[in-house]
């Protein structure tokens, strides 16, 4: 958004103006990575017209989003097979084995089958998808020929990063895999327990997924909580959970070593033929994590009511946030920030200065000064089109933001008459973090983030509520993030 961001920031009148420069340098970047998980996906029944019909077409509106990830992973409901159905389960979600393809074309690198469905059509069915999926370039979790095979941990090397992933089905429904017959990895304390230590003692992450589950429940199942609370004691960043069919709460809670953890107890279906409303949306859980472990995380929403799912939204933190790509994330462990520093912003002619930093907020490698500024309120364009918002404060100016350069403070870019005036804010790299205030009230009501686009400013959702604005290398490229703490 170029000299019009009417969605600027609020600031705070100081006695002394001062300006924030950086002065800690990124740490040597050591690679992060961005896991995405979603739910239940079943292939089956009245989804399998559609997909014979529709091929990969069927997936396309959420293709963007899953391909995106550097692992993708989701919960298959139906075997893969044209083996008859065995079960005693009367839901028959047997799907051809050809549409391994649709999941492999969307993007997704592996599927949990450690599930109720898995082995409907026998042992043998289950064998049968195992090859489908391989034969897609897509890899199987949680099952296999034997207990060996279908309680291998799958291991993925991101850049730098080594990532284990495991799944178990909870249900007590799933027939568990033998020394000699395919079947599923069952859950059990003693296995887990087992397999989540070996994998965090010789990965830099560790993924389980886990299946079961009151069904329909809305609010985080106690059982499947209890199992997660283990799995994060026993080593697990991220505990991936599926099988209630509706979404459930996701959360950060505190791990291992002074690490926090990422579980999510169910994110509902991704695709399904069932017709309870909440049934037909699912979360998107995507996870940033680096050597250290979890260090953001963000939640989407998907729909597919006419049994096409289409992604919706990413919904807003509620808590710290981090603004990367121009999309907020939750915060879950807070990098090194830069440290405040002061610096003479006398000789600013253009309004009286509520706070100034310096920083490369365009993102060219060199230095700006960034001032909020306020100066007699002047009809504008801008202004000209909410003729009866209050664009002055008590003393008749309106509120101003601009990037000037380093001593002269010529202008580089200013914005018109801001909506939300700016009572602090961090210069990052190529961004801005931001405050919002009122007119005549300091109270800091919102917060948000800029990121400069060659001919001014993109603004992000703002955030509701108070924070304080910093930088920091979020996802360590080398480049600081726009950051709000203490929300």
């Amino acid at each position: 958004m170029a000299g019009c961001a009417d969605n600027a920031t609020a600031p705070v009148v100081a006695d002394e103006p001062t300006i924030t420069v950086t002065t800690l340098a990124p740490t040597p970047p050591e690679g992060t990575a961005r896991l995405l998980f979603v739910g239940d996906i079943m292939l089956g029944r009245r989804v399998a017209p559609i997909a014979i019909a529709e091929g990969p077409d069927l997936l396309r509106d959420i293709r963007f989003v899953v391909s995106s990830a550097d692992v993708a992973t989701a919960n298959l409901e139906s075997p893969l097979t044209n083996r008859p159905h065995l079960s005693d389960n009367p839901n028959e979600l047997e799907a051809a084995p050809e549409t391994a393809a649709l999941l492999a074309g969307a993007g997704f690198d592996l599927v949990s089958v450690a599930n109720n469905h898995a082995t409907d059509a026998g042992s043998e069915g289950l064998a049968d998808t195992l090859v489908a999926l391989a034969a897609a370039g897509v890899e199987p979790l949680g099952a296999g020929a034997t207990t060996v095979d279908a309680g291998r941990p799958v291991v993925r090397d991101v850049g730098e990063l080594q990532i284990s992933f495991l799944a178990y089905d909870a249900t007590g429904v799933g027939v568990p895999a033998t020394e000699t017959t395919a079947g599923v990895a069952a859950y059990s304390p003693d296995t887990a327990q087992a397999a989540v230590t070996s994998a965090a003692a010789t990965s830099d992450l560790v993924v389980v997924s886990i299946h079961g589950g009151v069904e329909y429940l809305l609010d985080t199942d106690p059982i499947i909580d209890d199992i997660a609370d283990d799995l994060v004691v026993w080593g697990a960043d991220v505990v991936w959970g599926h099988g209630a069919h509706v979404p459930q709460p996701v959360a950060a809670v505190p791990a291992v070593s002074g690490r926090r953890a990422v579980v999510a107890t169910s994110l509902g279906n991704f695709l399904f033929d069932q017709q309870r409303p909440a049934s037909q949306t699912g979360l998107v859980l995507e996870v940033l994590a680096g050597a250290d472990g979890v260090v953001a995380y963000r939640v989407g929403r998907a729909e597919h009511d006419d049994l096409r799912p289409r992604f919706v939204r990413w919904d807003l933190p509620t808590g710290d946030a981090a603004l990367l790509d121009q999309e907020w994330w939750s915060l879950v462990n807070a990098p090194p920030v830069e440290p405040p520093a002061t610096a003479d912003v006398t000789g600013f002619a253009m309004g009286d200065v509520v706070t100034a930093g310096v920083g490369d907020a365009t993102g060219d490698g060199t230095d700006d000064v960034v001032i909020s500024y306020r100066h007699p309120f002047r009809v504008n364009p801008v202004n000209q089109l909410s003729p009866d918002r209050l664009w002055a404060d008590a003393a008749g100016r309106s509120a101003h933001l601009g990037v000037f350069t380093v001593g002269s403070l010529d202008p580089v870019w200013a914005a018109g008459t801001l909506q939300r005036p700016v009572a602090h804010f961090a210069v990052c790299d190529g961004s801005l973090a931001l405050a919002f205030d009122s007119l005549d009230d300091r109270t800091v009501v919102a917060t948000g983030g800029w990121t400069w686009w060659s001919f001014g400013f993109a603004v992000a959702p703002e955030l509701a509520g108070p924070g304080r604005p910093v930088c920091g290398d979020v996802d360590d490229d080398g480049s600081f993030d726009p950051i709000i703490l203490d929300r």
